[in-house]
């Protein structure tokens, strides 16, 4: 008898295909979950969602989980900007949504298997990086268990995006020039906007942090984000400005003249919420690179355990508070945490 793998169905193509390669080993189901209240979004997902599943010959099911979504994920979220931070939603929503909620709902219901459209791979209880290097997910998945990750598969992990898209056109399927998502799954707005519906606005100051001077005012503390350039309203100043800091006490935001400023790169990073995802590696120091964004560079570091301090070898460019920073072993990554504090 097949074992029964259930497939997180988004609609895109990346699930589709997915699901599609594991038919031809298992008896697959799409498992999509509605996860926002916006029901004019819902229904046409759910169309081509049951379009795609019944085009590729399995079951679909849709489940409400928008109770569980809006604690899990957008409450955090929303809680986070407010405290002045830069959340990450998709990692939080793969440690506390997918590869929790929804994967137990699944073992729950009879699958003996999950699987998901990610560009990553997973042998052992581990996480490796996707073949696609320019679309590998690995540092969303840094917070999910080896015990789940014994029980995931990732069917595109070895193909690239290229070969995917192919892959959808072979077979014909409704959705193969669908284009890929950019934006926060449940933000169908753009963010500044978003965060104005769900956070009073408080005007302050922004103040330049070498001069302590005040040059300007803005309109939100967290309107802007670390690194900003676009949206201060500075002028006057022969460099441009970034944003560099902000303090949420005081209201105030504290920007930086010139890309070089020394207080737009950071080094030293303390973390909290560490997590292993392979128990081999717990307590590892040595060979390890750092990543504090999606789709960055990583910096080699030297990491302190007891302290839960890392320090990169090179500087990186404006990380914030709120950020996972995410460590690999070659191409394993070993897991990630959420900066507390910046030197």
């Amino acid at each position: 008898m097949k074992k029964k793998v259930f497939v997180g169905f988004s609609g895109g193509v990346d699930s589709a295909v997915s699901a599609f390669l594991l038919t031809k080993k298992y008896d697959v189901t799409a498992v999509m979950f509605r996860n926002t209240h916006n029901e004019q979004c819902n229904k046409v997902a759910e169309e081509e969602a049951k379009s795609i599943a019944k085009h590729i010959g399995i079951p679909l099911e849709i489940v409400d989980f928008q109770e569980n979504f809006e604690k899990s994920v957008i409450s955090p979220f929303i809680k986070s900007y407010k405290e002045g931070k830069t959340p990450n939603p998709c990692v939080n929503c793969n440690i506390k949504f997918k590869f929790g909620i929804f994967a137990n709902w699944c073992f729950d219901n009879g699958a003996d298997l999950i699987a998901t459209g990610h560009y990553c791979k997973t042998k052992d209880g581990k996480l490796f990086r996707g073949r696609d290097r320019g679309k590998d997910q690995s540092y969303f998945l840094s917070g999910i268990s080896e015990d789940i990750l014994r029980r995931t598969i990732f069917p595109i992990g070895n193909m690239t995006k290229e070969m995917v898209r192919k892959q959808a056109q072979s077979l014909s399927l409704p959705n193969m020039s669908k284009k890929d998502s950019q934006e926060v799954c449940f933000i169908d707005t753009s963010l500044s906007e978003y965060l104005d519906e769900h956070i009073i606005n408080k005007e302050g100051d922004i103040i330049d942090i070498d001069t302590k001077e005040v040059v300007g005012r803005h309109s939100g503390i967290h309107s802007l984000t670390l690194g900003q350039r676009r949206g201060i309203l500075v002028g006057g100043s022969d460099l441009p400005y970034f944003v560099a800091k902000k303090d949420i006490s005081t209201n105030t935001i504290f920007v930086a003249k010139g890309k070089y400023n020394p207080y737009l790169w950071k080094d030293t990073f303390i973390l909290k919420d560490f997590s292993f995802i392979n128990k081999e590696n717990i307590n590892i120091t040595k060979g390890l690179t750092g990543v504090v964004r999606y789709r960055a560079r990583g910096s080699r570091c030297s990491v302190d355990w007891d302290s839960k301090t890392i320090v990169f070898k090179g500087k990186v460019w404006t990380p914030s508070i709120g950020q996972s920073l995410v460590l690999y072993k070659r191409q394993e990554c070993i897991g990630g945490g959420v900066i507390k504090e910046i030197f």
